[in-house]
C-alpha cells in the first residue's frame, strides 16, 4: 500500500544498536489511514441519509445535493481542526516525502513546469471550507501520488498555493490541511 515509502523514508529510518531498524513512518501512516477510514465512514453514512448523486441529473440537482453533503459533513464536524487527519507526525513526514521528490526533479522540469505553478489555486483553505468555484482543482504529481498512504475514492490530494490538502471529492469540501506542505520556492 505505501509503496515507495522505503527510498524516501530511508534517511528518517532510525537504527535501534545492533537491531533491525524500524520504519517511523510505519505506525504513523497507519494512524492517518485510520483518521481517514473514519472520516470516509461518517461521510458515507451522511451520503447514505442525503441520497445517491446521479450523474444523469441537470446541474443544479448536483449542486443541491452536493451542498446538502457538504453541509451535512460540515455538522458532522463543527469541531473538526487541522491536524485531525494529517496529525503533526504524519505530516512532518508527508512533508519530507514531499520535499524529497521536489529535489530529485532535475532543473530542465523544475523550469518547464513554471507555467503550472501559476495555475495553482491561491487562497488560504481551512477545514469546513468549500473548495472555492472561482479556483481550479490543479492536477496532483503524478510522481508524487504513490509516494503517500492511499486514500479511499471520496477523498484525493489537492495542492493549493503552498498547502497540501484532503479534498473531499463528492461534497467539494477541505476535510484538512497541511500547510507548507510544499517547499518554498519549489514548482510542482
Amino acid at each position: 500500500m505505501f509503496l515507495g515509502f522505503a527510498g524516501v523514508l530511508a534517511g528518517l529510518t532510525l537504527g535501534c544498536g545492533g537491531r533491525d531498524a524500524v520504519d517511523p513512518g510505519t505506525g504513523v501512516f497507519e494512524d492517518f489511514t485510520k483518521r481517514v477510514d473514519q472520516y470516509a465512514a461518517l461521510r458515507n453514512r451522511l451520503a447514505d441519509s442525503v441520497g445517491p448523486l446521479n450523474p444523469t441529473w441537470d446541474q443544479s440537482e448536483i449542486t443541491k445535493l452536493t451542498n446538502r453533503l457538504a453541509n451535512a459533513i460540515r455538522t458532522a464536524r463543527a469541531g473538526a481542526r487541522q491536524g485531525d487527519l494529517f496529525t503533526p507526525e504524519a505530516a512532518k513526514i508527508i512533508a519530507t516525502i514531499i520535499l524529497h521528490e521536489y529535489d530529485r526533479r532535475p532543473p530542465g522540469v523544475l523550469n518547464a513546469r513554471d507555467d503550472a505553478q501559476r495555475e495553482l489555486p491561491d487562497f488560504v483553505p481551512e477545514v469546513n471550507q468549500l473548495y472555492p468555484t472561482a479556483y481550479p482543482l490543479a492536477t496532483f504529481p503524478a510522481t508524487l501520488l504513490p509516494l503517500l498512504p492511499q486514500l479511499p475514492k471520496e477523498l484525493e490530494y489537492r495542492i493549493v498555493s503552498k498547502y497540501l490538502i484532503l479534498l473531499d471529492v463528492e461534497a467539494s469540501i477541505i476535510v484538512d490541511l497541511m500547510p507548507h506542505a510544499v517547499p518554498h520556492g519549489k514548482l510542482l
